[in-house]
């Protein structure tokens, strides 16, 4: 799909997250959230694999398979809402010890990323703290930006893990763009019950919520739990 429909659909794919949102308010309950958001995803999937079969059909296959992770070293940003569902289904489905393990490594990963600017972040390599042996240990629960991140060459994303000068991910615009708008129509929701929704990295939110398990609580009680990502002070690429 072209670039110019992609944007005519952006106003569509907000409204279809903001109305999903309003469907399923939180009313302070976590539960609540958790049905919501997996019924956001489970639309968002939905688009995405109408889109990976076009693509399929024309001859320019999506290259995203599983056990390919050459993404998850780079930065990726998710919202507040989605990360409280991720950690409540990680202590759900872990042992403690293996809660701790992963603990460790968002700190690690956050005290590397946090010594770079905004601009050196979105170039750094550096594992994702969920990744195990090239596979996402939350796959169910994976933010938004994980679902909507297709790459047509994973020669194009090798390169960008090697850090080959002027090296870009060959990813699809269209499923970017409707997924985002998508979920921030459900953030829009949420904001609408004076929920604050923010976005910054992932084990940046991550390690706030493993440190801080009342959070959770303070969060669906209307509080601020964690800053947001400067992401206006990024140059444009």
């Amino acid at each position: 799909m072209k670039t110019s429909e992609a944007k005519n659909f952006e106003p569509i794919f907000y409204a279809d997250g903001l109305q999903l949102g309003q469907a399923h308010p939180v009313k302070k309950d976590l539960s609540n959230l958790k049905v919501g958001l997996r019924k956001l995803y489970y639309n968002i999937d939905l688009l995405t694999d109408a889109f990976s079969q076009r693509c399929q059909n024309e001859k320019k296959p999506v290259h995203c398979r599983i056990g390919c992770h050459w993404c998850c070293h780079q930065a990726v940003f998710a919202a507040t809402h989605e990360m409280i569902v991720l950690v409540d289904y990680l202590k759900k489905v872990y042992s403690q010890e293996k809660v701790e393990e992963i603990k460790e490594k968002a700190r690690e990963k956050e005290r590397q990323l946090s010594k770079l600017s905004p601009s050196e972040i979105h170039r750094a390599n550096h594992p994702c703290p969920l990744l195990h042996k090239g596979r996402c240990m939350v796959y169910p629960v994976r933010p938004t930006a994980c679902r909507i991140y297709l790459s047509s060459s994973k020669e194009s994303c090798m390169a960008k893990y090697n850090g080959e000068p002027g090296a870009l991910p060959a990813v699809f615009d269209f499923p970017l763009k409707a997924g985002r708008q998508l979920n921030e129509g459900f953030a829009t929701a949420l904001r609408q019950e004076e929920l604050s929704v923010d976005e910054h990295r992932i084990e940046h939110i991550l390690l706030k919520l493993l440190e801080s398990p009342q959070k959770t609580t303070d969060w669906l009680n209307g509080q601020t739990i964690h800053d947001r990502f400067p992401f206006e002070e990024v140059p444009d690429s």
